[in-house]
Parts: structure tokens; C-alpha cells; sequence
């Protein structure tokens, strides 16, 4: 056989490789050029190509092409989702840290893609290391101030999603000190807002004073990037303690006040969702509850969210199957939502779920089963919540404990008051799936 024939399948192969490599930073110039184009579930598939193609063949695209390319893709992802079908997260999530690791040798900014892959990974895993990890590096990479403290407090919320709160406030106090006179600047309201969950357990009223705070800097600041969804999520934690009050229909419009303030952010409107149903499942319309259940889940399905989000939506179901009289499905639904909470290692979220169960055993009237949830939930808040003090753990104790009564005993809507209904200005009789989904890993 002729010398060139043998030699043609790697002639071809090299042919075709070069064509590829110079066929990609083409690709990735028209995707960066018209970013609309990918606005769609469908879509995701194809950036996935463009990170592994991107992945071969760096040498010929820019750092600012590649940096431009993974924010494309993850705001993709997490604002409009690749659907409950797309089988390809983590493979999604290997290319873009790879792709990441290229950036950080070529000296370029990292630390906001870093985020965006750990508020990524936050979908499949809440808790998970890998998060963690993530929001370590992104502190190491800040390469200025402002991003520095971005990153740190969102390491404070990392704590915060791991019970961790003694962690988390001595971290939102080193963010205090960096920033100094600037507190009243564009990410003070990022800083007040950390300030006030790292207290919502433990000291309610200064909680709401840090949320006030955000909200008041956001007359100044509501427009500035890093400002917009911090004052959104105080708003959100505004209407949390309207409600734990028994202001249900304050505690509606904050959260709608908050909706529309946010960003676009799949994982967020899941819970905006969620928050809405669980006020109107006790004390609205049932129809109206239904709807943001509904509304809740095709949301969470659509970013491919399996962690805490889908979990405590279960709850929520059950609340709702627990009004309809439909004991049998509520008990259905918190049995796979708890063991589902155990395996993602989240005490906090199987402490809401039993609080949830605590309810059903309270209306089936078996004071048994109630007396066994109440002990786990006492064996999961000694050892899954993360207590410095004997005065910390007194303090959020009763504070957790005055949450639970009103959870289980709502206050009553006064007779000189209409009963709440949702301001939200949806139209709630849009015809809606009412069989909640599964907590499969996609």
C-alpha cells in the first residue's frame, strides 16, 4: 500500500482539527454578538458545545471571549433553564471549571464566574463542599476590594445554608471592617442583608432593623448591580416576618415588592413562588395557593433544581393536600421530601418538614406520632445547628419556638379584616398540573 495512504486518515483527522479549532472563536463570536439567540430551554445543549469546543481549543480564543462565553452560559442556565429532561449538568459544570482554570493561568478575573458556578452547583447540592470550594476560590481570586467582599458574603451565606451562624456573622463583620466608611455605598445593601439572616433565628427584631437598612440604601442604590438582588432578598425577608407576626397580607405584597425587584434568577421566583402558596394555603383561597404550587415547581423543574428549593416544596404540597382533607398524600409527600432532605445532609430543611409532620400528626390526632417528631426535631437542632453559647442557644431556642407555635396555630385574620388574597396580578385560574414531581437527581 502507498506511504500516502496509510497516511491519510491522520491527515484527515489533522484537517479536520484545524478546521474545528478555527471554527469554534467564530462560534462563540456570533453566540457573544446575539446572546438573545439563547434564550430558549432548548439552547443549553448547544452552549455546552461551545464550552467543550472552547475546552479544545483555547489557544485561538481570547480571555475576554472565554470570560464573555461562561457568563453567557451559566446566566443561561440559571434564568431560563435547560428543563427537568437535560441529563447534563455536571458535564456542563466540569467544562466551565476547567474552562475557569485556563482563565486563572492567563491572570484573568475569575471570581464572579466562580460565583456564578457555585450559585450553579447550590442547585444540585445546597450544602455541598464543592460549594463551598467554590466560594473559597472566589475570595483567593478577587482581584479588588468590592469583589472581595462580593464573594466573602456569599461565603456567609454558604454558613448560613449549613446552620453555621456563628461562622457566618464573623464573616459579614471582617466584609464590615474592609469596607469601612463605604458601608453606606453599592454593596451595603448586600452587607445589611447577610447581616439580617445571620439573625432571622436568633434575634428577629435586629434582623428586621439589617433588612430595613437594605431597603432604605436601596433609594440610593436600587439600580447598582451588586444592590438589586440584596434589596430584593431583604424584601423577601421583610414579608417572612410580616407573616411570622400574623401580617399575612403585608406579608404577600413584600414578597411581591421583592419579585419584582429581583433578578432573573430561576432558583429565586421557585421560592418567591412558594413563599406566596404557603401564606394563601392557611389563610387564601386554595385555588389561588394552588397556582404558586404549581408555579413553584415548573419553576424549579425548568433550572434542574434537586436540592433544597424541591424539598421543601413537598412540604409545601403536603401543607396544601393537609387543607384539602387528603391526609394520605400530605403523609406521601413528606416521607420522600424528608428522606430526600437526609440525603442531601440539610437538618434545617428536615426541620421545617417535621414541623410540617408535626402538623399532620397534630390533625390526625395521634399524639404518639407527635411526640416522636418532636423528638427528632430536638435531635436534629442539637446537633445539626452550630451554637457558640449557652445564650445563643437559649436566644434562637425560644425564637425557633415562637415560630413553630404560629406555624402550627396560625393567628386568625381579624373579623373587621378581609381574608388575604394575592396581589401579585396573575390571572390564577390559568389551568395548572396539580401532581407534584418527584425528587429525582437529573
Amino acid at each position: 500500500m502507498p506511504p500516502e495512504q496509510t497516511a491519510s486518515p491522520r491527515w484527515r483527522d489533522l484537517v479536520s482539527r484545524t478546521a474545528a479549532s478555527r471554527g469554534y472563536p467564530i462560534k462563540i463570536e456570533r453566540a457573544l454578538a446575539d446572546p438573545a439567540q439563547y434564550s430558549h430551554t432548548e439552547k443549553v445543549p448547544q452552549l455546552a458545545q461551545l464550552l467543550d469546543g472552547a475546552l479544545k481549543f483555547p489557544d485561538g480564543i481570547a480571555a475576554k471571549q472565554l470570560s464573555g462565553l461562561m457568563d453567557l452560559a451559566f446566566r443561561v442556565v440559571l434564568t431560563v433553564g435547560a428543563g427537568s429532561t437535560y441529563r447534563g449538568y455536571e458535564e456542563f459544570l466540569e467544562y466551565a471549571l476547567r474552562l475557569i482554570e485556563i482563565l486563572q493561568t492567563r491572570g484573568a478575573p475569575t471570581t464572579q464566574l466562580l460565583l456564578s458556578a457555585a450559585r450553579f452547583q447550590a442547585c444540585l447540592a445546597n450544602g455541598d463542599p464543592l460549594r463551598r470550594s467554590l466560594i473559597e476560590r472566589a475570595v483567593e481570586a478577587a482581584q479588588d476590594s468590592p469583589d472581595h467582599v462580593i464573594a466573602r458574603l456569599h461565603l456567609a451565606r454558604f454558613h448560613i445554608d449549613i446552620s453555621d451562624y456563628t461562622g457566618a456573622r464573623r464573616h459579614v463583620a471582617e466584609c464590615r471592617a474592609a469596607l469601612g466608611s463605604e458601608q453606606d455605598g453599592p454593596l451595603g445593601p448586600d452587607l445589611e442583608t447577610t447581616a439580617g439572616i445571620t439573625n432571622y433565628y436568633i434575634d428577629p427584631n435586629t434582623a428586621r432593623r439589617h433588612f430595613e437598612a437594605a431597603v432604605n440604601l436601596g433609594h440610593r442604590f436600587g439600580e447598582h448591580p451588586a444592590a438589586t438582588q440584596p434589596i430584593a432578598t431583604a424584601l423577601h425577608y421583610l414579608g417572612r416576618l410580616a407573616a411570622d407576626r400574623g401580617e399575612y397580607q403585608l406579608a404577600l405584597e413584600y414578597f411581591v415588592q421583592g419579585e419584582r425587584r429581583s433578578d432573573d434568577y430561576l432558583t429565586g421566583h421557585g421560592f418567591y413562588h412558594q413563599r406566596l402558596a404557603e401564606i394563601l394555603t392557611d389563610h387564601g383561597p386554595a385555588g389561588e395557593a394552588e397556582y404558586h404550587l404549581c408555579r413553584a415547581e415548573e419553576t424549579f423543574a425548568r433550572v434542574g433544581q434537586v436540592s433544597n428549593g424541591l424539598t421543601l416544596l413537598q412540604g409545601s404540597w403536603a401543607r396544601w393536600y393537609l387543607r384539602q382533607g387528603d391526609f394520605a398524600r400530605a403523609e406521601r409527600n413528606l416521607t420522600s421530601a424528608i428522606e430526600a432532605s437526609r440525603r442531601e445532609s440539610a437538618p434545617r430543611v428536615e426541620l421545617v418538614l417535621q414541623a410540617e409532620l408535626l402538623r399532620l400528626r397534630l390533625r390526625q390526632r395521634t399524639l404518639g406520632g407527635a411526640l416522636r417528631v418532636l423528638a427528632r426535631a430536638g435531635i436534629l437542632y442539637l446537633t445539626g445547628e452550630s451554637i457558640s453559647s449557652r445564650r445563643h442557644v437559649l436566644q434562637q431556642a425560644r425564637t425557633i419556638a415562637a415560630m413553630t407555635s404560629r406555624f402550627l396555630r396560625p393567628k386568625p385574620i381579624p373579623p373587621d379584616q378581609q381574608p388575604v388574597s394575592c396581589p401579585c396580578g396573575a390571572d390564577h385560574t390559568t389551568p395548572h398540573n396539580t401532581q407534584p414531581t418527584a425528587t429525582a437527581t437529573p
